[in-house]
């Protein structure tokens, strides 16, 4: 018997949980499925999630993404892949999927190493990466012809949305105090500004002039042509706003299309996609993730773990997946499939650009460590604060920089 744990929310999931009665048949083995809620899933310490990984009834396949498997590959959850992947069959084809996608699921374990070395720790099956979607009409309403191109055209223009087309807000932005509030379009701007997370020494950036620059524009516009619920909003609300019409533009997951070209969708057609936009320097980056399934060490039953992993993550299955909506495809194949071309021929070159992105400027941006949920945590809560307190901005970024170093074992104050 294998066991599978996954979020609800996810339409990777919702797809294995559609066809697990097909993996059944094929192989006479059960499968069984847990599925938590993902608000439960993806917390800051991902409890709920860890206290499952142990013990004779531990899942032996769970579905994680970069900075929380991180975390559970610090701690020794995580079973190195290469060796199964060396034996798979031959339909299986791990050319084929994207290869920046595959060395974003290679680490070391060891906190500052690069991502794309060291072992093959999951097997993406969706990923994401943090475009500009905008809605060319709310524009037009708005007196501008074209899409901004720069981040200080995008607050701009948000602002211009707010003031003068009732009942749509400039942009969306999910928040709360969860991790990743700083991770999708948020870091996207923050690295394009020329910021990072940790300084070359291995201290905390935040109170880095690059990085509070940052943080004052996205805060202000925030306040100017954000979301009347900021700092809270879910991904899922944010996404299922968007689709409503409620905002004219929004840098978060690109994966959102299958909300914003569903069939219940407001926006539907409606919706055009570039690149995210330009730092002040003219630097452009765009974080990724990817949902992966990874093999918990403790499983009794490896074999059978890799079998169903294979299954699931099989050029046939993502196909499949693709059209039901779990975006954004992992392999080639699927971006090539004749399907799966047709469902995305009318999503004004969504496909194109996403790949594009993907191929020139997406990576996992933050700095790869075990504790980096503790870090992304810590600085979500920080722009929480800030939010609330614009003009304690460096105080509260300064303090977090400096817990973070404490917490981290190097103090900023007593580094030279």
């Amino acid at each position: 018997m294998v066991r599978f744990i996954g979020p609800d929310n996810d339409a990777y999931v919702a797809s294995v949980t559609k066809h697990i009665k097909e993996y059944e048949e094929l192989t006479g083995e059960s499968v069984t499925l847990e599925i938590i809620p993902e608000t439960d899933y993806v917390t800051n310490s991902l409890d709920a999630l860890r206290g499952r990984l142990r013990g004779e009834s531990a899942p032996d396949v769970f579905v994680s993404g970069p900075v929380s498997m991180w975390k559970l590959a610090g701690e020794g959850i995580v079973e190195p892949l290469d060796a199964y992947l060396d034996k798979c069959g031959d339909d299986y084809r791990p050319e084929d999927f994207l290869p920046s996608l595959l060395a974003a699921n290679r680490w070391s374990g060891v906190r500052g190493d690069a991502l794309g070395t060291g072992p093959l720790l999951e097997i993406p099956v969706n990923w994401e990466t943090y475009n500009l979607a905008y809605l060319p009409d709310v524009l037009e309403r708005a007196g501008l012809s074209e899409p901004p191109s720069t981040w200080e055209e995008y607050f701009a223009a948000a602002a211009r949305i707010a003031e003068s087309v009732p009942g749509v807000r400039g942009f969306a932005q999910r928040g709360t105090d969860t991790w990743h509030t700083m991770y999708t379009g948020y870091a996207t701007q923050v690295w394009s500004y020329g910021a990072t997370d940790f300084d070359d020494a291995g201290r905390s950036a935040l109170a880095s002039p690059a990085m509070l620059a940052a943080t004052r524009d996205f805060l202000a516009a925030a306040h100017v042509s954000g979301p009347t619920r900021f700092p809270g909003g879910h991904w899922l609300e944010v996404a299922r706003d968007f689709a409503a019409g409620r905002y004219g533009m929004i840098v978060d997951s690109d994966h959102y299309v299958a909300f914003f070209e569903g069939a219940d969708s407001a926006v539907r057609g409606r919706v055009a996609y570039t690149r995210p936009p330009l730092g002040p320097g003219g630097g452009r980056e765009a974080n990724m993730w990817t949902w992966s399934l990874a093999m918990n060490s403790a499983s009794n039953d490896k074999t059978g773990a890799w079998r169903f992993i294979e299954w699931a993550s099989s050029p046939a299955f993502l196909a499949r997946a693709a059209l039901e909506g779990n975006m954004n495809p992992t392999r080639q194949s699927t971006w090539d499939d004749d399907a799966f071309r047709a469902a995305a021929s009318g999503w004004n070159g969504f496909g194109d650009n996403s790949l594009e992105i993907l191929r020139t400027t997406a990576r996992v941006l933050p700095t790869p460590m075990p504790e980096y949920l503790d870090v992304a945590s810590m600085w979500s809560a920080a722009i929480v604060e800030a939010y609330r307190q614009p003009d304690a901005l460096e105080r509260v970024f300064s303090e977090t920089a400096s817990r973070i170093d404490r917490f981290l074992g190097g103090d900023r104050t007593s580094a030279s």
